[in-house]
């Protein structure tokens, strides 16, 4: 599995802070090497003291992130009413989190091999004893009967005197045999205990690497606790704030030549399916923010759908898709991310539908960037998949942000003549009020999508 490269990110972080990561003997940069290398049992003292080496670089890196999430907490206690400011310590939270992330999930994987690992070094270890004690008895028993043949006591019967000169002779013999012939298998044999003792040392090594590494899990997964809930603090105060900002940034004139080719063309002449009613765009999740307000305070235009990455979004109403584009990474969200169009939507499709002779714009953002199933100009029908969900661009966790604008009599013609010259998702009902809901019966207005899913 590809894992996010953290070292570079806990360096930046380190040294923004003034602390310095230790110079080690070995380069312990490609972690998922190093983990997979010290998952197994090592075949020499180099090999056991460079794991040593790699179990020391990741306590100090874990300490290092403690440090940064204590900085990090401090921050948020003397946070002024700044979004700017907001939006630099999410980033730094965003990072923060990846890298606890990456950590985990690397000790998780660890955990799992070094304990496949023991179990396969006791069957070796076993395996190895019992070839060892049948060498042994061997050598013994051929030493016995060397013994035997040339005497029971070779050296009190070259010292007392043998009986005559072939006797002696042949008694050196037997020595010179038990010495030529059995030298090189009790070589092999102390080899072998050499290797039996390494391995039991090893595996002595992986069950207290095991240990430590679930104990560094706990611990982590209760930073993850602390980072959730000083983000949380972080978010709200964010959107208390951010209307301005966000109608700021989405107000400003269009390029249109830098997104044309991800918007339908002006002339459509297609027509739209009718259909009776809306269906949920998304199965399961919950609903985490309402329209007109978030929870906690500040104006929130549409509706919020929390459902983890990768989560089928279906077309709603048959229809045609106005405009498609997916430029942005699928967990890439975070405050202040203002990637995509409208700016901050991170992936994001707009498309138009004639449910119960009506015509609306329905519009998703926050999406994935893979499992991207339309373009600008299709047609779809009505359960269609469009797309899955995500957390890209101004997004503070996996969502879909969805919008529905009610565009009255306006034709199918004129609708997508009005996008493609204009490409405003708000259909002009702007971005930092409610005063164009629907209900005063002007149209295009805001309709709170709660009307129809959920």
């Amino acid at each position: 599995m590809k894992k996010t490269k953290i070292l570079s990110v806990i360096s930046t972080v380190a040294l923004s802070l003034g602390t310095m990561i230790p110079v080690y003997a070995e380069d312990y940069s490609d972690e998922d090497a190093w983990y997979a290398r010290c998952s197994q049992p090592q075949t020499d003292q180099a090999g056991v003291s460079a794991c040593q080496g790699f179990q020391d670089y990741q306590e100090q890196k874990r300490q290092q992130l403690q440090e940064n999430i204590n900085s990090f907490n401090n921050d948020i206690a003397s946070l002024k009413s700044d979004s700017a400011e907001i939006e630099a310590l999410a980033k730094q939270q965003k990072e923060l989190a990846d890298s606890l992330t990456s950590q985990i999930q690397a000790k998780e994987e660890s955990i799992q091999t070094i304990e496949k690992s023991i179990q396969d070094l006791v069957a070796q270890i076993e395996a190895k004893q019992a070839e060892i004690d049948e060498w042994d008895a061997q050598i013994k028993s051929r030493m016995q009967s060397e013994q035997t043949t040339i005497g029971t006591n070779i050296v009190i019967d070259l010292i007392m005197g043998s009986d005559n000169l072939n006797d002696m002779l042949r008694r050196i013999s037997g020595v010179e045999r038990i010495t030529e012939d059995d030298q090189d298998q009790i070589e092999k044999l102390n080899e072998l205990k050499a290797e039996l003792e390494l391995q039991k040392s090893e595996q002595e090594r992986l069950e207290n690497e095991t240990k430590e590494q679930k104990a560094q899990l706990e611990e982590e997964r209760e930073q993850v606790k602390q980072l959730e809930e000083s983000y949380n603090k972080l978010v709200e105060e964010y959107q208390k704030q951010i209307a301005d900002l966000q109608a700021k940034m989405r107000s400003a004139q269009a390029d249109i030549a830098s997104i044309r080719s991800f918007t339908i063309s002006s002339g459509y002449t297609g027509s739209i399916e009718q259909v009776d009613g809306f269906i949920n765009p998304i199965s399961g999740g919950t609903i985490s923010a309402g329209t007109w307000a978030y929870p906690g305070g500040g104006l929130h235009l549409g509706l919020d759908w929390a459902a983890s990455i990768g989560t089928a979004v279906v077309a709603p109403a048959s229809g045609v898709i106005l405009y498609a584009n997916n430029p942005a990474p699928t967990n890439g969200g975070y405050l202040g991310n203002w990637t995509g169009y409208p700016a901050g939507g991170g992936n994001t499709i707009e498309m138009l539908c004639n449910v119960g002779g009506t015509l609306y714009a329905v519009s998703f953002a926050h999406l994935s960037q893979n499992g991207f199933a339309v373009s600008a100009g299709q047609s779809v029908s009505q359960g269609q998949l469009l797309a899955l969900t995500g957390n890209s661009g101004n997004s503070s966790g996996p969502h879909c942000h969805i919008e529905v604008y009610n565009l009255g009599s306006m034709s199918v013609e004129e609708a997508v003549n009005r996008f493609a010259s204009t490409a405003d998702f708000a259909w002009g009902t702007g971005w930092n009020s409610t005063a164009t809901a629907c209900g005063s019966g002007n149209t295009p207005c805001r309709e709170r999508p709660e009307k129809f899913f959920g």
